[in-house]
């Protein structure tokens, strides 16, 4: 534990001054009890250690941390950190909306940890079974909620200063990403065993710093082998980031069993220009090719207005 702290004392010692990385004081142990006494919880260890030896609210992510006061709020949702948090970590990745009448404005076992906007929050787990991870849910049930991948708040807010000093693209995707370089990244995306896990994995892709020439292949064999549709889709936005090499690998995705994968190929080939839109010409060769053999008229109408740009 003792090292980790060093090591996110240090990166926080060595952000540009334009992050203005500002943390409010340290709390006291006293002064958690108090909170814990009254909420009847006992927060994790891990964000214990970052209050008591590092500080209390400020930096972060999306709007920064959010001070203890804002922790607990009936208006968010956040109102019975006792009651168990249901939602098991991991066990796959959630699709649609939540469940009106489970998760709409409802989240037990949670703090909110931060605020992103609108009724989007980043809540810590203290009761259930994902104790001690972060959690993205919305307050009106817009999404199911989904778990970070990290596995504590100090892993998560390493990664995020991770992220902010190796000078990813867009940190705006940062709750769908993970940690690592791109060969830990690669191996996790053919390798691991949880979907959740590769997905983020692809995600992270999208944004990473100075990919290698040899990332767009290791995509392109990922996609070949991936059985869990959420995660191809993530493999082809991460190939479309890689620039124009990887758009023209995304006509692999034209023969997908799955409609929405196709439809996701299509829109993705295209190229956004000054100028707006437009279709390179080999692609728009592919596509010509393609819609003869198409059969979903969704994709079809895609690949028609892609073949209507200059």
């Amino acid at each position: 534990m003792n090292a980790r702290i060093a090591r996110i004392q240090t990166k926080l010692a060595a952000l540009p001054v334009s992050e203005k990385a500002v943390l409010g004081p340290r709390l006291t142990e006293a002064r958690l009890s108090v909170f814990e006494d009254s909420h009847g919880v006992r927060l994790p260890v891990e964000f214990r250690q970052f209050l008591t030896r590092i500080g209390h609210g400020g930096y972060g992510p999306t709007y920064g941390l959010l001070p203890m006061e804002q922790w607990v709020s009936r208006q968010t949702g956040m109102g019975r950190p006792a009651e168990p948090f249901p939602v098991i970590p991991d066990r796959d990745i959630p699709q649609g909306p939540a469940d009106q009448g489970e998760f709409a404005g409802s989240f037990p076992g949670t703090i909110a940890v931060v605020y992103r906007g609108c009724s989007d929050f980043t809540l810590l787990v203290v009761t259930g079974p994902g104790r001690g991870r972060l959690v993205e849910v919305n307050g009106e049930g817009f999404f199911a909620p989904r778990f970070h991948t990290d596995s504590d708040f100090l892993s998560w807010y390493e990664r995020w200063l991770d992220f902010v000093l190796t000078g990813h693209r867009d940190l705006t995707r940062f709750a769908d990403q993970m940690s690592g370089n791109e060969t830990q990244l690669v191996a996790t995306l053919l390798d691991d065993e949880l979907p959740t896990r590769r997905q983020a994995a692809a995600c992270t892709f999208i944004t990473h710093p100075d990919p290698s020439t040899d990332l767009p292949g290791a995509l392109l064999q990922a996609f070949s082998t991936e059985t869990h549709p959420a995660v191809r889709e993530a493999i082809l936005r991460a190939l479309a980031a890689q620039g124009e090499h990887g758009r023209d690998l995304l006509a692999t995705a034209l023969t997908d069993s799955v409609p929405g994968i196709r439809f996701l190929a299509v829109i993705l080939m295209t190229t956004r220009a000054p100028e707006g839109r437009r279709l390179p010409a080999q692609r728009r060769e592919v596509l010509s090719r393609h819609l003869a053999n198409e059969t979903d008229d969704s994709v079809r109408d895609s690949i028609e207005r892609a073949l209507d740009l200059t």
